[in-house]
């Protein structure tokens, strides 16, 4: 039967409404399998692919045969925008079926309370308050659950490789303990790595069957260019303006943002005037006019104004210089604002702010942002992307372009600017490869490929576990014995890596830090501790949240701020774009009172990169030893990669992996950090101080001489487990829970998550044979 044929009337009056020609393959193939409620479904398409309405148009479909309320599909997203758009967008196919799609975040009051009295038949919320449900509610909950027919999980990808994606995968399986029947899982993703590993990251545990629908199709054209920026100092001019910020600077920021009329005159830039201004610029990063940064700046404004973009930047810091210096360009030459900083510490009126300037379309927006806006909440036609710096990962970069050239006949459009540090005689041998060039055209080549980074595997997950336990002790009312606990969390759960030792183990930790206590019974209760812990909102996210502090300006709210460095009164900082200075700081009320100012420099907000999968590093290496140079490179970017091939030569790279420079050498391993950071524990092991450095190992203290005997010994001496190497590292609690497990387990979750053993030991092994003895070249 013609698919189209097998939706409800209702719906398929909603897609002629729409004035699509057609439906697109991916939807075609996913309704009959959506319909059949038989497998599992992961549909993976580009941005604006439509696999929203893949999934939930047979889904509204099968809902539409039942009257009346009644929860029958549960979606999980990510993000509360995400929600947001997705009720917006699936609220008109519902009403065509008269269905009713509620949203549930710590945003949304609307309908909450009805909720529980006549139930809505989608209901769209995050892992976060999903968790509350079932802690808070869960009977209550479990007695809606009966009547349900679909799991959807939104975004899929975003869940990998993380604590919150094991959460995730936890709930997934609590709430299907409480539905009486077989009960299939939708999952959206727009990259994928592995097609089959993401069905089984959708249900670790199988037995259901799974199918992966992959669209053919991967978006329009596809415009690319590297432009890559030598950094030097301009010597001619050593000062730094600043901009003289106008009163009430959040309403202005805001009025901007609709392009309201401001009454107040905006000086233009000026040079520091007296030697506590010259101080005050001084708190800026280093070279704040004259680095590479600067000339960025001048040609995002050159090449982006008048139309919306955005501009991703790798570190909310980043963000805020950038978005300043923008910001400046257009003042200075009288120009109303189109560029805005978008970052989660930034307050929810101001990120909706600017999202909504975007979804208008009616006046040039440019977001300079994190991953904030890296997935699918709907910004109307955003012409281009910028990125900053190489992309977290092939797939972010996939995403991030994705947002591009959404209408037909537009193309995805990518500008991505890599910084070429100065290098001169003194420049270390690996510098010459231009090691954040290669990341960044190997980034694109794989994405071009399809080639994306798989899911983790291995990973125990051991913070959310902690948490996991509490949650289920206190989801079930009265108490629970440890061997329930390890079926349900475990042997029928998503922590099926963790055998019964470990997790007694992470029991007695729980024990004697007081989170959970025995009764006489043998059951398992929340301890004095635990108790508090679970009182907190904070409890339900499976991310470290640390202290924070309001910031403030004429009583309106900017954002918040993480505590990660001093805030001292009279010092500066950048943040929403603007510079500020600090009038006070209040500890007890955790407040900071800003005034406008002069100079200043981005907070530290905390938060670190990702790891480099190995086929980045792998491909890294190819564009070494090829000779072609992608057409997509400026003139300076083309020169960059000759310079590093012709380094990669002349140090002997293509023949070994080695490269010494007096007592320290650095061999080249192009496998993935996780196999670096597993060689540099192994060598410390040994006592040999050693670094995992991208996608090399350095050694200090060991000469060209030395190294075949260094390898020859750590060849002799394999560890036995790779929590031996873990005991090795420093800091140890990663996650959100950790603190309350024993040294032991730290290391065992280290040793799972971050080390690979058996890849160290091939590298190793290819390093001897490799290892030719030759002179040292001066670097």
């Amino acid at each position: 039967m013609d698919p189209f044929e097998q939706l409800h009337p209702g719906i398929q009056r909603w897609v002629w409404q729409q004035g699509w020609p057609a439906l697109r393959l991916i939807q075609a193939q996913a309704i009959p399998l959506v319909l059949g409620r038989q497998s599992d479904v992961v549909i993976s398409a580009p941005t604006a692919g439509g696999k929203t309405e893949a999934a939930f148009l047979p889904i509204m479909t099968d809902l539409a045969q039942f009257e009346g309320p009644g929860l029958r599909c549960l979606c999980v997203s990510p993000l509360r925008a995400l929600i947001n758009d997705q009720t917006r967008r699936l609220t008109s196919m519902a009403d065509a079926v008269d269905l009713r799609v509620q949203p549930w975040h710590g945003d949304v009051s609307a309908g909450r309370a009805s909720f529980w009295k006549r139930p809505a038949n989608i209901l769209i919320t995050t892992p976060e308050s999903l968790e509350a449900l079932l802690m808070r509610r869960g009977a209550q909950f479990g007695g809606l659950l009966g009547e349900l027919r679909y799991l959807v999980v939104d975004e899929l990808h975003a869940f990998f490789g993380s604590e919150r994606g094991a959460q995730l995968r936890s709930l997934l399986q609590r709430v299907e303990r409480l539905v009486p029947h077989p009960l299939p899982r939708i999952a959206l993703s727009a990259t994928l790595g592995e097609p089959a590993r993401a069905g089984a990251f959708l249900r670790p545990r199988g037995g259901f069957p799974s199918q992966v629908l992959t669209s053919a199709s991967d978006g329009g054209e596809v415009r690319l260019l590297v432009r890559a920026i030598q950094q030097h100092r301009d010597q001619q001019n050593d000062q730094i303006p600043t901009m003289e910020a106008a009163g009430h600077a959040v309403e202005q920021l805001l009025a901007q943002i609709a392009r309201q009329p401001v009454d107040e005159h905006v000086p233009l830039p000026a040079p520091p005037e007296t030697l506590e201004e010259l101080e005050d610029s001084e708190q800026a990063p280093a070279d704040r006019y004259t680095t590479a940064l600067n000339e960025i700046s001048n040609h995002l404004f050159e090449r982006l104004r008048g139309e919306s973009h955005l501009v991703f930047a790798n570190a909310r810091a980043q963000v805020e210089i950038v978005a300043d210096q923008l910001r400046e360009r257009a003042e200075a030459k009288a120009l109303p604002n189109e560029f805005f900083p978008h970052h989660g510490a930034l307050s929810r009126e101001l990120r909706l702010s600017v999202e909504e300037r975007l979804r208008d379309g009616k006046l040039p927006t440019t977001a300079v942002c994190t991953s904030t806006l890296e997935m699918g909440v709907d910004l109307g036609d955003v012409v281009s992307i910028a990125q900053i710096g190489p992309a977290p990962s092939v797939a972010a970069l996939k995403q991030r372009i994705g947002r591009s050239g959404r209408r037909p006949g537009q193309p995805q459009i990518l500008r991505q600017y890599v910084v070429l540090p100065a290098l001169s005689s003194r420049s270390h041998a690996v510098d010459w490869l231009r090691l954040p060039l290669l990341q960044a055209v190997a980034a694109i080549e794989l994405m071009l490929a399809g080639r994306f980074e798989p899911p983790t595997q291995g990973d125990l997950h051991l913070s959310t576990l902690v948490q996991q336990i509490l949650s289920f002790i206190s989801q079930s009312g009265g108490g629970c014995s440890a061997t329930q606990l390890y079926r349900e969390l475990c042997q029928r759960g998503a922590f099926s890596n963790i055998d019964q030792p470990t997790f007694a183990d992470v029991l007695r930790s729980l024990g004697s830090a007081q989170l959970i206590e025995q009764v006489d019974d043998g059951s398992l209760l929340p301890g004095a501790v635990g108790e508090r812990l679970m009182e907190h909102f904070s409890f339900y996210a499976t991310f470290f949240t640390p202290e924070e502090y309001q910031l403030l300006c004429n009583g309106k709210r900017l954002g918040t701020l993480p505590v990660i460095e001093p805030l001292v009164p009279r010092h500066l900082m950048l943040f929403a774009g603007r510079r500020w200075r600090i009038l006070e700081v209040d500890t007890q009320a955790r407040v900071v009172l800003l005034a406008p100012a002069k100079g200043g420099k981005p907070p530290t907000f905390g938060g670190g990169g990702l790891a480099v999968h190995g086929i980045v590093h792998q491909r890294m290496r190819e564009l070494l030893e090829q000779s072609s140079i992608p057409v997509y490179l400026d003139a300076v970017a083309q020169q960059g990669l000759l310079d590093a091939r012709e380094a990669y030569s002349l140090f002997g790279f293509d023949q070994s992996p080695l490269i010494a420079s007096g007592d320290a050498v650095h061999l080249a391993h192009w496998a993935g950090d996780r196999v670096g950071v597993t060689i540099a524990l192994w060598l410390q092991w040994l006592g040999i101080e050693a670094v995992s450095a991208g996608p090399f190992v350095e050694m200090n203290g060991v000469s060209e001489v030395d190294l075949p005997r260094v390898l020859e010994a750590a060849l002799q001496r394999v560890p036995a487990d790779t929590m031996i190497l873990a005991a090795e590292k420093e800091g140890l609690e990663r996650n959100k829970f950790d603190h309350f497990l024993q040294p032991e387990l730290l290391a065992k979750g280290y040793a799972a998550a971050e080390l690979d053993l058996e890849g160290a030991l091939e590298v190793i092994t290819q390093w001897r044979g490799a290892i030719v003895p030759r002179s040292p070249h001066a670097t």
